[in-house]
């Protein structure tokens, strides 16, 4: 109950929420030390996909998404409490709603309480296109971003990427990591699940035509990289999604 005192006398979270609501896509919550949600904008009600505040106040992820998404979540929160350690501008594909999917750079924070005590999580969630500071510092990945954008679906080169940007393929990847979090293969693959995302809850596309479409050498290949990134399978995204 210490948690829930600190958080009734402290209303500032509710109040930075309020600034959040007037920044486009941007995802703003904290969770207590049971993690469950004590302050958040209006984007994650409609992540969430309900209209009212009181219908996410004090309840956990779980209340919303599946079991195995939750998981994935649960651990790095636990992490944090445990630990202390924050999560920083992680770059990911994230839900903004009604099944879609964006590149997002994501933080997570402990949250101290008076006695310095970690009693809570603090997280703000903001489109990667509004955190331009790491590809201010290597502008010349742009002709290889331009090609990734424009033939995602296709066989790209890697050593034709870094020959783009006039870099030897070491220089090339290590720039990319640098400001992506992750290598270029994988940045192309996260490309792909996300239009296949889309694909799945805009069309009546069979998974094997979405595959196909999106890139993937085959239908098993598409399964098993849909699963890895967005952590449930294809079949149940269609069922949680497709109106």
């Amino acid at each position: 109950m210490q948690d829930d005192v600190f958080f009734q006398k402290n209303n500032i979270g509710h109040h930075i929420a309020t600034i959040f609501d007037d920044l486009a896509g941007f995802t703003y919550f904290v969770k207590d030390a049971e993690l469950r949600y004590v302050a958040f904008n209006q984007s994650l009600l409609r992540i969430f996909g309900v209209d009212d505040s009181t219908q996410v106040l004090g309840r956990k992820d779980h209340d919303f998404m599946p079991d195995h998404i939750v998981k994935s979540i649960r651990k790095d929160d636990l992490k944090i409490l445990e630990t202390g350690e924050s999560i920083l501008n992680r770059i990911e594909l994230v839900p903004s709603g009604n099944g879609f999917v964006d590149w997002s750079t994501t933080t997570k924070k402990p949250l101290p309480d008076n006695q310095g005590n970690i009693c809570g999580i603090i997280g703000v969630t903001r489109p990667f296109s509004q955190s331009k500071a790491p590809l201010q510092q290597s502008k010349e990945l742009d002709p290889a971003l331009e090609i990734i954008h424009r033939s995602f679906r296709e066989n790209v080169a890697i050593t034709y990427l870094a020959e783009s940007s006039n870099l030897s393929l070491s220089s090339f990847q290590r720039k990319f990591k640098n400001c992506f979090g992750m290598s270029a293969k994988e940045y192309i693959r996260h490309l792909k699940v996300q239009e296949a995302c889309h694909k799945i809850v805009q069309t009546t596309l069979s998974f094997a035509e979405i595959s196909y479409s999106c890139g993937f050498s085959d239908q098993s290949h598409f399964s098993r990289e849909f699963s890895r990134i967005m952590k449930e399978p294809p079949s149940s995204y269609r069922l949680r999604f497709k109106r």
